[in-house]
């Protein structure tokens, strides 16, 4: 194995807002060159976040409550790996956290409300 390895605290990070209310991220890892990011996400109860692309794909685990996603409930445990190119607009009824993986960066398809 090459290269040094990373290690975050991600407790002693801050939660960041996102333009979606509701919804607070933490960066975990971020590589500038490629895009690549590891972030954990949160949504209060009833929030949504915007519809979005994924031109490399993306893959997230539920680690805490549900996500609503493409008209399914996905609880603790789950793990769902979105295909390159692939649009969704997650929401939670509940609220929950999510570990998210992602090769490159977002596309936002549509502006979050006033």
């Amino acid at each position: 194995m090459s290269g040094a390895s990373r290690r975050v605290d991600s407790a002693a990070l801050p939660w960041r807002p996102t333009p979606y209310p509701g919804v607070q991220w933490k960066k975990l890892l971020f590589d500038r060159d490629t895009g690549r990011s590891a972030v954990l996400l949160q949504f209060e109860p009833g929030a949504r976040y915007g519809a979005h692309r994924h031109p490399a794909g993306e893959q997230y685990f539920v680690l805490e409550g549900s996500l609503e996603d493409g008209g399914v409930t996905w609880g603790p445990g789950s793990f769902v790996d979105h295909a390159p190119g692939s649009v969704h607009r997650p929401s939670s009824r509940e609220g929950c956290r999510l570990f998210v993986s992602l090769p490159e960066p977002i596309e936002i398809v549509d502006e979050p409300a006033p």
